[in-house]
């Protein structure tokens, strides 16, 4: 597939998966889940889709994984139904830590820049 329709592709399918997460699945475990992402097979057959939470513990983001599990099916369904495509990606949900590293490289950079003024 031509890497451009791909990317249209990868991100009508974030889009759609996350306005089927926000307004037609009625699991509150899934309250302030952003879908960060998605990257389809190059066959059309398989979707990871990224996802962060809000107030993220352990615990809560093994309800929402789980969560998200049991609606993969009800998603992916509510998905064929408003995008065309020639073969409709089993949906696979992933936590997307990319925040939380960012977050500790920050958190490294300041500490080097506090200890480089106090030499």
């Amino acid at each position: 597939m031509i890497p451009s329709r791909m990317k249209r592709v990868e991100e009508l399918v974030k889009e759609e998966v996350a306005l089927i997460i926000q307004h037609s699945v009625k699991d509150p475990r899934l309250d302030f889940v952003t879908v960060t992402g998605a990257k389809v097979s190059k066959d059309l057959r398989n979707a990871n889709v990224f996802i962060t939470v809000h107030r993220e513990t352990e615990e809560r983001i093994g309800e929402v994984m789980e969560a998200l599990e049991a609606a993969a099916g009800y998603i992916r369904r509510e998905l064929g139904q408003k995008v065309a495509l020639r073969y409709l990606p089993s949906l696979t949900f992933h936590y997307d830590n990319t925040l939380q590293k960012v977050s500790n490289i920050d958190a490294l950079l300041n500490q080097i820049h506090a200890e480089e003024k106090t030499s």
